[in-house]
């Protein structure tokens, strides 16, 4: 088979670089070292650790449960759990007395007990593990020889219990005598307390133990509640004058509550005259009225009348008014004395306050010693009264026995550690030696069939590729292909004229709004709230928040109609479907080429067209136009003009096909 011809001179074989020698073995032979020193690690560590577990000595342990119980106080019937007894009673078991007895104890015992169990030795041995919320302990021996542990524990039992009979005894007599001793205190302090209370009550002339008993303080809150009546009608009748005033002030009828005779009988007589003249007028005319002399007597009577009652509520005017002002008088000037004998009898009041509760003080203090005398008395009888064997004493549960296997070491758990550790030591040790020694060696040759590998110097191949290029003409611009995309269509300055003038009002404004940079969705939300007139502003909230201006023609499509919202109430919004159909529609009615690939992003895409060309920088493309992705924006930049890009504020940001406003006036429906 002829071999392809190659454009390139390549050197012979000679000049291709060979591999150190022994490079090829030297991988082989570096891995052999790893089982065997595997093998070493792992069997000196194992035989080692295996060594330290079973050549330990083994520790045996037996157990004793024992209930101690906290003697109860003289008014209880029964003990509870009491942790801090429990807690005390710890430190006795251990406590160097106990622990002295135990030894005496052994020592008293057979050959069997080894003189070397002195008291320290036995702290050791020995520990107090109490059962949580109870009054139980359980008492624990740990040592080498299995056969001591149970007499140990069990004469630590009987040395507690011992210890325990003494001090319940002990505790006995020396309580009576404390309590007899208290008893007797209490008796004189109470004696001298009495007296010195009664000299109080006789110098200050205290008769009762309640400060209302007394005269001064009986004076006091008798004075205290009729002040406290003389302010309440002192404020009734104020209110009821100032009630009046405003009344006459306002030139209201005021009548008193129980009419006079004379007033009633005055009402009556004028009310009968009114009907009697309403018939009159009702029958007659005012001029036949007047010339009849007989006839006018009724209304002078009716007027006559009316001046007296006018007359009467006058002078009952007055007469309220005056017994007003009286009564609010009179309740001021009891207030006023009633203080003015407060303030008198305020000095008497509180220096007798002083002193009554200094008395307070005194019967306080003297009935609390009464209450300790009468306690300390009780707790006397029942302790004299009640015999030693009452109180609660040491119970035994379990006693100790010989333990027969060793509670510590596990000999085989702690081998199944050792065996572990060595395998993990042994891998540890050998991937460390093999990191630290480690060095970089050549990938090994590849061989293969019919395919030559050769090296070409740098100098001769970029000399080669200069040549190569040289040699491929250059295609023109207008030859060179171009990157193809599928996305929305551009339209033509025309055909967005032609598509506003079909649209109808409604769509049209949502066409301008998508030429003005609001996304679809933001344009079928878009309302009043988004509209600053004044200030010619679109003001775009959601995502993407910013403020666009308000070309004129788009303006004034909004103020035609009094159409303040593009496509939608305060209440509703347009689906996206059917703002889809009526933009289709539009796009019909314009007769533009292609309608289906004219859309609401085909409509998007012109207005971004529109200021990429102009330059506008693409970082503030988002400023305008909303959220877009960043591969979406890498596609505009190839329209984008050469040279550096521009600010938003530096380009034209209203489609031309929105600016002038006096075009509007062909398109309006």
């Amino acid at each position: 088979m002829p071999s392809r011809p190659s454009p390139f001179v390549l050197p012979n074989s000679s000049e291709i670089p060979k591999l150190p020698p022994g490079s090829e073995t030297h991988g082989a032979s570096g891995i052999a070292y790893r089982p065997l020193l595997f093998v070493l690690v792992f069997l000196a560590s194992l035989a080692g650790s295996l060594a330290y577990v079973w050549l330990r000595e083994p520790l045996y342990q037996t157990a004793a449960s024992v209930l101690t119980v906290a003697p109860p106080e003289i008014d209880q019937s029964k003990s509870e759990a009491n942790v801090q007894h429990v807690a005390m009673q710890r430190q006795i078991l251990l406590g160097m007395p106990v622990l002295q007895e135990i030894q005496r104890r052994l020592n008293e015992m057979d050959s069997r007990v080894p003189g070397h169990l002195t008291a320290s030795v036995l702290r050791d041995m020995l520990s107090v593990e109490p059962v949580p919320e109870t009054n139980l302990v359980e008492l624990r021996a740990r040592g080498p020889n299995p056969g001591e542990l149970a007499l140990v524990a069990n004469a630590w039992i009987d040395a507690y219990q011992e210890f325990r009979e003494r001090f319940v005894r002990e505790n006995k007599a020396s309580t009576s005598a404390a309590l007899e001793e208290e008893f007797e205190q209490l008796g004189r302090k109470i004696e001298a307390k009495r007296r010195e209370l009664d000299d109080f009550r006789r110098a200050h002339d205290i008769l009762s133990k309640r400060d209302t008993d007394n005269q001064a303080m009986a004076r006091l809150n008798g004075l205290t509640a009729a002040l406290n009546q003389a302010s309440d009608k002192e404020v009734l009748t104020k209110a009821k004058l100032d009630a009046l005033r405003e009344a006459i002030a306002k030139g209201e009828p005021v009548a008193p509550v129980d009419k006079p005779q004379g007033l009633r009988a005055l009402e009556e007589r004028a009310q009968e005259l009114r009907e009697m003249v309403k018939d009159l007028r009702r029958r007659y005319t005012p001029q036949y009225i007047a010339l009849e002399p007989q006839l006018k007597l009724l209304p002078e009577q009716l007027a006559q009348t009316e001046v007296a009652i006018r007359k009467k509520l006058e002078d009952s005017k007055r007469t309220a008014l005056s017994e007003t002002e009286q009564a609010y008088a009179s309740a001021r000037q009891s207030v006023q004395d009633i203080r003015r004998q407060i303030e008198l009898h305020k000095r008497e009041a509180a220096e007798f306050t002083a002193r009554f509760a200094e008395h307070q003080a005194l019967v306080a203090d003297l009935e609390q010693l009464e209450a300790l005398y009468r306690a300390t008395q009780s707790r006397l009888v029942q302790i004299q009264a009640k015999p030693t064997e009452r109180f609660p004493q040491l119970q035994v549960v379990e006693r100790a026995y010989e333990p027969t296997s060793p509670v510590w070491p596990n000999y085989w758990r702690d081998s199944g550690i050792a065996l572990a550790g060595s395998l993990g030591a042994a891998l540890l040790i050998t991937w460390l030696y093999d990191y630290l020694t480690r060095r970089e060696r050549p990938l090994p040759a590849m061989s293969l069939p019919d395919i030559q590998i050769f090296s070409v110097p740098e100098k001769l191949a970029s000399r080669l590729l200069s040549r190569r290029e040289k040699t491929i003409p250059a295609l023109a611009e207008d030859e060179r292909p171009t990157l193809t995309h599928s996305g929305p269509r551009e339209l033509t300055e025309a055909e967005i004229h032609l598509l506003l003038k079909a649209a109808v009002p409604g769509t049209r404004r949502l066409l301008a709004l998508l030429l003005s940079g609001l996304t679809l969705e933001e344009a079928s939300r878009f309302g009043a709230d988004n509209l600053d007139l004044d200030g010619n502003r679109l003001i775009v909230d959601g995502e993407c928040p910013r403020d666009l201006p308000l070309a004129p023609r788009l303006k004034a499509w909004l103020m035609q109609n009094n159409a303040s919202s593009l496509a939608r109430s305060s209440e509703t919004e347009l689906d996206l479907d059917e703002v889809a159909g009526l933009i289709a529609c539009a796009v019909a009615d314009a007769g533009i080429a292609e309608p289906g690939s004219v859309d609401a992003d085909a409509v998007r895409h012109t207005y971004i067209l529109y200021l990429v060309r102009q330059g506008i920088r693409l970082a503030d493309l988002e400023r305008i136009v909303g959220k877009l992705p960043a591969k979406t924006v890498a596609r505009y930049a190839q329209f984008s003009p050469s040279g550096p890009g521009l600010r938003a504020e530096s380009v034209s940001l209203i489609y031309p096909a929105l600016r002038t406003e006096n075009e509007s006036e062909s398109f309006s429906s």
